[in-house]
């Protein structure tokens, strides 16, 4: 069995952090892609800023900073010279971390970071569609994921022999009326939130919050399980990932322990005339240990190798 040691690369050692709203997890790359050690999370509460964190990390590692690149995963939108993760207490300065580490860090949002985890179409469960995911050496697919913290989505494409992940805002896609309870689901979000997104109305769903009749029970999960479906295929809709769509998340991983992969599947592929293309596009879950970190561990990797 091949031993599995952190990669400290003297000549350029790295750093991986998934930054989420309550605090840092901290890891190194290991001689395995997509593998990590040394995990390490560090709460925001613990430490005034990110650096500090980052500070305290390197030092339980025998790590000179100055020496490390730093990868890192964030909750929210990467945008600008300042970066708070949604809901964070951390105000991170880029060109802070840029002076204290070994030049600019690669800095993704964290469902990019499981987007890199899906770079080489590791094989998933099928859920409602019993294809794989395609070989090909060119095309796309896309992540959805599905959590307590909210809803997110990217997209690999793969053409010319490149690899590369596509970011998006899409969790926050607005909710798509098609029917009269769909309207009184809307208009009830609406008037909670000022806005109403799958997002919103999923969670609301989730939290109890009696949007337009009090749905409980089966009831309850074969509404969420169906507008959980609708959002997926506006994902692979979105980004024309006709080589499939991964599910990631706690959220995918309830409702296929309540098996509800046939009404899920329905649900994505009930689009119109865009039904024909749906039904021919995979959808897998899709499990990590580590989460962000073991993507980020793969985008370490193939960069280093060049690729």
């Amino acid at each position: 069995m091949q031993s599995v040691a952190a990669v400290v690369d003297r000549q350029s050692p790295a750093i991986l952090a998934s930054v989420g709203s309550s605090g840092v997890e901290f890891a190194l790359p290991s001689s395995i892609p997509g593998d990590v050690r040394g995990i390490e999370r560090i709460e925001a509460s613990d430490c005034p800023t990110f650096t500090d964190a980052l500070m305290r990390f390197a030092a339980h590692h025998g790590l000179t900073l100055r020496d490390c690149r730093l990868f890192m995963s964030v909750a929210g939108a990467v945008n600008g010279s300042t970066i708070r993760p949604t809901n964070g207490r951390w105000f991170i300065s880029l060109s802070g971390l840029s002076a204290v580490t070994a030049g600019e860090p690669m800095i993704v949002n964290d469902v990019a970071a499981i987007a890199w985890a899906t770079a080489d179409r590791p094989k998933g469960i099928g859920f409602g569609s019993a294809a794989d995911l395609p070989r090909s050496q060119e095309g796309r697919h896309a992540i959805a994921s599905a959590w307590r913290g909210g809803l997110g989505a990217a997209c690999v494409d793969r053409s010319e022999g490149h690899v590369r992940v596509i970011s998006s805002e899409a969790g926050h896609t607005p909710f798509a009326v098609r029917d009269e309870e769909d309207w009184l689901m809307a208009k009830a979000c609406v008037a909670r939130h000022g806005d109403a997104s799958y997002e919103r109305i999923l969670f609301d769903l989730m939290d109890g919050v009696v949007l337009h009749r009090r749905l409980e029970g089966a009831a309850l999960v074969d509404v969420f399980t169906t507008l959980l479906g609708r959002y997926a295929a506006e994902v692979a809709l979105t980004f024309t990932a006709w080589d499939g769509l991964y599910l990631w998340g706690s959220v995918f991983e309830q409702i296929a322990g309540a098996h509800q992969g046939e009404r899920f599947r329905k649900a994505f592929e009930g689009h119109g005339k865009l039904k024909p293309m749906l039904q021919q596009t995979p959808t897998q879950l899709f499990q990590l240990r580590n989460g962000a970190l073991n993507g980020l561990s793969i985008l370490y990797t193939r960069l280093m190798a060049g690729g």
